[in-house]
Protein backbone atom coordinates (compact mmCIF):
# COMPACT_ATOMS: atom_id res chain seq x y z
CA UNK A 1 0.00 0.00 0.00
CA UNK A 2 1.80 3.09 -1.11
CA UNK A 3 2.01 5.55 1.67
CA UNK A 4 3.55 8.99 1.57
CA UNK A 5 3.33 12.06 3.71
CA UNK A 6 3.92 15.75 3.24
CA UNK A 7 7.14 16.89 4.90
CA UNK A 8 6.42 19.41 7.70
CA UNK A 9 8.22 22.72 7.33
CA UNK A 10 10.41 22.58 10.43
CA UNK A 11 14.06 23.14 11.23
CA UNK A 12 16.54 20.69 12.71
CA UNK A 13 19.67 22.40 14.03
CA UNK A 14 22.80 21.30 12.17
CA UNK A 15 26.42 22.48 12.12
CA UNK A 16 27.26 25.33 9.78
CA UNK A 17 30.44 25.92 7.84
CA UNK A 18 29.44 29.40 6.70
CA UNK A 19 26.59 31.83 7.46
CA UNK A 20 23.35 30.49 6.01
CA UNK A 21 24.98 27.30 4.75
CA UNK A 22 24.17 23.98 6.42
CA UNK A 23 26.58 21.09 6.48
CA UNK A 24 26.17 17.60 7.96
CA UNK A 25 28.91 15.02 8.48
CA UNK A 26 28.70 12.56 5.60
CA UNK A 27 28.62 9.65 8.06
CA UNK A 28 25.13 10.58 9.31
CA UNK A 29 23.73 9.43 5.93
CA UNK A 30 25.03 5.88 6.40
CA UNK A 31 21.87 4.60 8.18
CA UNK A 32 19.67 5.78 5.30
CA UNK A 33 22.02 4.16 2.80
CA UNK A 34 21.86 0.85 4.68
CA UNK A 35 18.07 0.90 4.91
CA UNK A 36 17.64 1.91 1.26
CA UNK A 37 20.01 -0.85 0.15
CA UNK A 38 17.94 -3.44 2.01
CA UNK A 39 14.61 -2.03 0.80
CA UNK A 40 15.66 -1.88 -2.85
CA UNK A 41 17.35 -5.29 -2.74
CA UNK A 42 14.12 -6.80 -1.42
CA UNK A 43 12.04 -5.07 -4.07
CA UNK A 44 14.36 -6.03 -6.93
CA UNK A 45 14.38 -9.65 -5.78
CA UNK A 46 10.59 -9.70 -6.26
CA UNK A 47 10.65 -7.81 -9.53
CA UNK A 48 10.01 -10.92 -11.71
CA UNK A 49 6.62 -11.41 -10.02
CA UNK A 50 6.01 -7.87 -8.81
CA UNK A 51 4.19 -9.30 -5.79
CA UNK A 52 5.41 -8.79 -2.23
CA UNK A 53 2.12 -9.46 -0.49
CA UNK A 54 3.52 -12.51 1.28
CA UNK A 55 5.72 -10.08 3.24
CA UNK A 56 2.74 -7.96 4.25
CA UNK A 57 1.37 -7.90 7.76
CA UNK A 58 -2.26 -8.61 8.63
CA UNK A 59 -4.28 -10.26 11.35
CA UNK A 60 -4.63 -13.30 9.11
CA UNK A 61 -0.87 -13.56 8.58
CA UNK A 62 -0.30 -13.53 12.33
CA UNK A 63 -3.02 -16.11 12.90
CA UNK A 64 -1.20 -18.33 10.41
CA UNK A 65 1.98 -17.99 12.43
CA UNK A 66 3.78 -15.81 9.91
CA UNK A 67 5.35 -13.60 12.56
CA UNK A 68 8.24 -12.73 10.27
CA UNK A 69 5.86 -10.32 8.52
CA UNK A 70 6.10 -8.07 11.58
CA UNK A 71 9.53 -7.02 10.29
CA UNK A 72 9.36 -8.02 6.62
CA UNK A 73 6.47 -5.64 5.91
CA UNK A 74 8.83 -2.69 6.45
CA UNK A 75 10.93 -3.82 3.48
CA UNK A 76 8.06 -4.67 1.11
CA UNK A 77 6.48 -2.25 -1.36
CA UNK A 78 3.58 -2.34 -3.77
CA UNK A 79 5.31 -0.85 -6.80
CA UNK A 80 7.84 1.61 -8.16
CA UNK A 81 5.83 4.68 -7.14
CA UNK A 82 5.45 3.37 -3.61
CA UNK A 83 9.11 2.54 -3.06
CA UNK A 84 10.20 5.72 -4.83
CA UNK A 85 8.14 7.98 -2.58
CA UNK A 86 9.23 6.27 0.61
CA UNK A 87 12.87 6.30 -0.49
CA UNK A 88 12.77 10.03 -1.18
CA UNK A 89 11.39 10.84 2.27
CA UNK A 90 13.81 8.47 4.00
CA UNK A 91 16.76 9.96 2.14
CA UNK A 92 15.72 13.51 3.00
CA UNK A 93 14.91 12.96 6.67
CA UNK A 94 17.35 10.35 7.98
CA UNK A 95 20.59 12.39 8.00
CA UNK A 96 19.21 15.35 9.97
CA UNK A 97 17.50 12.97 12.39
CA UNK A 98 20.71 11.00 13.02
CA UNK A 99 22.38 14.33 13.78
CA UNK A 100 19.53 15.46 16.03
CA UNK A 101 19.71 12.15 17.89
CA UNK A 102 23.25 12.85 19.02
CA UNK A 103 25.73 12.23 16.23
CA UNK A 104 28.80 14.46 16.07
CA UNK A 105 31.81 14.93 13.83
CA UNK A 106 33.87 12.84 16.23
CA UNK A 107 31.30 10.14 16.96
CA UNK A 108 28.29 9.55 14.70
CA UNK A 109 27.55 6.02 15.92
CA UNK A 110 25.43 7.04 18.91
CA UNK A 111 23.00 8.98 16.76
CA UNK A 112 22.89 6.13 14.25
CA UNK A 113 22.05 3.53 16.88
CA UNK A 114 19.28 5.72 18.26
CA UNK A 115 17.98 6.28 14.74
CA UNK A 116 17.85 2.56 13.88
CA UNK A 117 16.04 1.80 17.14
CA UNK A 118 13.61 4.65 16.59
CA UNK A 119 12.99 3.67 12.94
CA UNK A 120 12.15 0.04 13.71
CA UNK A 121 10.06 0.87 16.76
CA UNK A 122 8.08 3.34 14.65
CA UNK A 123 7.54 0.63 12.06
CA UNK A 124 6.37 -1.78 14.76
CA UNK A 125 3.99 0.85 16.12
CA UNK A 126 2.56 1.32 12.63
CA UNK A 127 2.10 -2.42 12.18
CA UNK A 128 0.49 -2.75 15.61
CA UNK A 129 -1.97 0.04 14.86
CA UNK A 130 -2.84 -1.50 11.49
CA UNK A 131 -3.54 -4.95 12.96
CA UNK A 132 -5.25 -3.49 16.02
CA UNK A 133 -7.74 -1.55 13.90
CA UNK A 134 -8.22 -4.49 11.52
CA UNK A 135 -8.43 -7.47 13.93
CA UNK A 136 -10.13 -9.67 11.33
CA UNK A 137 -8.25 -8.29 8.33
CA UNK A 138 -6.86 -10.46 5.58
CA UNK A 139 -5.53 -7.68 3.34
CA UNK A 140 -1.79 -7.26 4.07
CA UNK A 141 -0.10 -3.92 4.65
CA UNK A 142 3.31 -3.40 3.06
CA UNK A 143 5.76 -0.53 3.11
CA UNK A 144 8.16 1.44 5.26
CA UNK A 145 5.61 4.18 5.77
CA UNK A 146 4.90 3.36 9.41
CA UNK A 147 8.58 3.89 10.18
CA UNK A 148 8.74 6.97 7.95
CA UNK A 149 5.64 8.41 9.61
CA UNK A 150 7.48 8.01 12.91
CA UNK A 151 10.28 10.13 11.47
CA UNK A 152 7.75 12.75 10.45
CA UNK A 153 6.27 12.65 13.95
CA UNK A 154 9.72 13.28 15.43
CA UNK A 155 10.43 16.17 13.08
CA UNK A 156 6.99 17.63 13.86
CA UNK A 157 8.11 17.95 17.49
CA UNK A 158 11.24 19.92 16.57
CA UNK A 159 10.83 23.64 17.09
CA UNK A 160 13.23 26.58 16.97
CA UNK A 161 16.88 25.91 17.79
CA UNK A 162 16.21 22.17 17.80
CA UNK A 163 14.11 22.21 20.98
CA UNK A 164 11.16 19.82 21.17
CA UNK A 165 7.70 21.37 21.18
CA UNK A 166 5.34 20.49 24.05
CA UNK A 167 2.88 17.76 23.10
CA UNK A 168 -0.11 20.04 23.56
CA UNK A 169 1.26 23.21 22.00
CA UNK A 170 -0.63 25.12 19.34
CA UNK A 171 2.25 24.89 16.86
CA UNK A 172 2.40 21.11 17.20
CA UNK A 173 -1.36 20.93 16.71
CA UNK A 174 -0.96 22.82 13.43
CA UNK A 175 1.71 20.37 12.25
CA UNK A 176 -0.44 17.37 13.19
CA UNK A 177 -3.25 18.83 11.10
CA UNK A 178 -0.84 19.19 8.16
CA UNK A 179 0.05 15.51 8.48
CA UNK A 180 -3.64 14.55 8.59
CA UNK A 181 -4.41 16.65 5.51
CA UNK A 182 -1.53 15.07 3.57
CA UNK A 183 -2.90 11.61 4.33
CA UNK A 184 -6.43 12.59 3.36
CA UNK A 185 -5.14 13.90 0.04
CA UNK A 186 -3.23 10.66 -0.59
CA UNK A 187 -6.27 8.54 0.21
CA UNK A 188 -8.38 10.64 -2.16
CA UNK A 189 -5.83 10.43 -4.98
CA UNK A 190 -5.44 6.66 -4.78
CA UNK A 191 -9.21 6.17 -4.44
CA UNK A 192 -9.88 7.86 -7.80
CA UNK A 193 -9.19 4.69 -9.88
CA UNK A 194 -11.86 2.85 -7.92
CA UNK A 195 -14.46 5.50 -8.70
CA UNK A 196 -13.47 5.37 -12.35
CA UNK A 197 -14.20 1.66 -12.45
CA UNK A 198 -10.59 0.50 -12.43
CA UNK A 199 -8.26 -0.85 -9.79
CA UNK A 200 -6.21 1.04 -7.31
CA UNK A 201 -4.13 0.71 -4.19
CA UNK A 202 -5.46 1.35 -0.72
CA UNK A 203 -3.58 3.52 1.74
CA UNK A 204 -2.83 1.88 5.09
CA UNK A 205 -3.58 5.04 7.03
CA UNK A 206 -3.64 3.01 10.24
CA UNK A 207 0.09 2.30 9.87
CA UNK A 208 0.73 5.99 9.16
CA UNK A 209 -1.15 6.94 12.31
CA UNK A 210 0.60 4.42 14.53
CA UNK A 211 4.08 5.40 13.40
CA UNK A 212 3.33 9.11 13.55
CA UNK A 213 1.92 8.95 17.09
CA UNK A 214 4.95 6.95 18.25
CA UNK A 215 7.27 9.55 16.74
CA UNK A 216 5.43 12.37 18.48
CA UNK A 217 5.38 10.76 21.90
CA UNK A 218 8.79 9.07 21.86
CA UNK A 219 10.79 11.95 20.36
CA UNK A 220 12.03 13.03 23.78
CA UNK A 221 13.39 9.55 24.51
CA UNK A 222 15.60 9.62 21.40
CA UNK A 223 16.59 13.29 21.49
CA UNK A 224 20.37 13.57 21.54
CA UNK A 225 20.35 17.05 23.03
CA UNK A 226 21.38 18.64 19.70
CA UNK A 227 20.92 22.41 19.91
CA UNK A 228 21.78 25.34 17.69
Amino acid sequence: MPEEEQKPQVTVSVPRTAPGRMHLPKAVHIPAAVLLALIWAAWLSHLPTGDMREWGISALALEQGRYDTIVLNMFAHAGLLHIGMNSAVLLGFAGPLVWAMGASFGDWTGGSLRFFAFYFLSGLAGAAMFVGLNPDGAIPAVGASGAISGMIGYVSRVGSKGRLLPLFSRELGRRIWQFAKANLILIAIFAVPFFLGGTGIMIAWEAHLGGFLFGLVAAGLFDGGRRG
